[in-house]
């Protein structure tokens, strides 16, 4: 499945977006938020949207040194 993850940079406040084909809506938050930090992004994810424009609730966990989103 494609989820589109959506957010700000937290150094810049810039639009930022990515699109992620997993499994489920929490893998793909934390698929996109590892591709961010690759690039030097620090993302406030504001949402997961998955089939049918649906946003789906993550709550992505601090343990990898992620930021906490709900």
């Amino acid at each position: 499945m494609i989820y589109l993850v959506v957010g700000l940079d937290r150094a810049t406040f810039a639009p930022w977006h990515e699109n992620i084909h997993a499994v489920d809506a929490s893998t793909a938050a934390h698929i996109a938020l590892s591709r961010a930090a690759t690039r030097g992004i620090r993302p406030v994810l504001a949402a997961v949207v998955g089939p049918h424009s649906t946003v789906v609730s993550v709550r992505v966990g601090t343990s990898a040194g992620l930021p906490q989103v709900a």
